[in-house]
C-alpha cells in the first residue's frame, strides 16, 4: 500500500497556479493584497492600491505628504515587493 502524500491547500492552489500560466496574475493580485506588508500599516491605512497593469502599480495616495514620501522610497518598496516573487511582478509605482 501505498502512503498517500499530504498537501497543503497553499500547495495545491500553487501548483495550480502553475500549471495554468496564470503565475503574473496570481502574483499582482497577491501583491495588492499584501501592500500593508511592503509599506507598514501607517502607510497602507491612509493609501489603497488601485490597479496593476503592464507592471505599473496605481496606488490612491490622498495625502501629498505621505505621496511624497512614498514617491521617494518607490524604488525599495518596488525590490521589496519583486523579492517576494520568482518573476518580477512590478516594475513602477504611480502614486496620485
Amino acid at each position: 500500500m501505498h502512503k498517500a502524500e499530504t498537501l497543503t491547500l497553499k500547495d495545491l492552489i500553487h501548483d495550480f497556479v502553475n500549471k495554468s500560466g496564470k503565475q503574473k496574475l496570481y502574483a499582482e493580485r497577491t501583491v495588492m493584497d499584501r501592500w500593508p506588508e511592503y509599506v507598514g500599516e501607517m502607510c497602507a491605512a491612509q493609501s489603497q492600491c488601485v490597479s496593476i497593469r503592464n507592471g505599473i502599480l496605481k496606488v490612491k495616495v490622498p495625502n501629498a505628504a505621505l505621496r511624497f514620501e512614498l514617491n521617494g522610497r518607490k524604488s525599495m518598496i518596488i525590490e521589496r515587493i519583486n523579492a517576494d516573487y520568482t518573476i518580477p511582478v512590478i516594475q513602477n509605482i504611480m502614486f496620485f
